[in-house]
């Protein structure tokens, strides 16, 4: 083997090599960037959740259909299934909040006079606050999960008045 094969032996495994590395990276900053973005519109579907469900304070009758829980529900069982927990813990006090406030409502529509008199704003204030700490775990558990975000939703600023 001459000094020429060598080298050019030498010469087209580093060359292998370097395509093999670079392979790997963009592959890993491929994932990343779709795990950044997909936890950007976890973040953004919850922010829509929180706005729905503080609207729904305000109304007489449920508005909506609460979809952008649906789709954060279905981000986090594709993108992020280790955040279940966090999950489980905002659907928990999600349907306490609409047992609430359904109760409210029939209440409502069935003696206003009861309905004033049920202190329904401190019921709710105190599940709110149940649910905006529910929000806020899984919110930094995504943003954990998927490292530095372009854009920042933040959920708290639906706080209802």
């Amino acid at each position: 083997m001459s000094t020429l094969q060598y080298h050019a032996v030498w010469l087209a495994l580093a060359l292998a090599g370097s395509a093999v590395a670079s392979g790997v990276i963009a592959r890993r900053v491929s994932r990343d960037d779709r795990r950044r973005r997909q936890a950007e519109q976890a973040l953004e579907a919850l922010a829509r959740y929180c706005e729905w469900l503080a609207a729904q304070r305000r109304t007489a009758r449920f508005a909506g259909d609460g979809s952008a829980l649906v789709q954060l529900r279905q981000v986090q069982q594709a993108a992020f299934p280790e955040l279940a927990l966090a999950m489980v813990e905002l659907l928990a006090v999600h349907a306490r909040m609409l047992d609430f406030l359904w109760a409210q409502q029939q209440l409502r529509a069935a003696d206003p006079e009861a309905w004033l008199e049920s202190d329904h704003d401190s019921g709710f204030l105190a599940l709110w606050g149940e649910h905006r700490l529910a929000v806020h775990r899984l919110a930094e558990q995504l943003r954990a999960s998927a490292g530095e975000l372009a854009v920042d939703a933040e959920p708290e600023s639906v706080f209802p008045v």
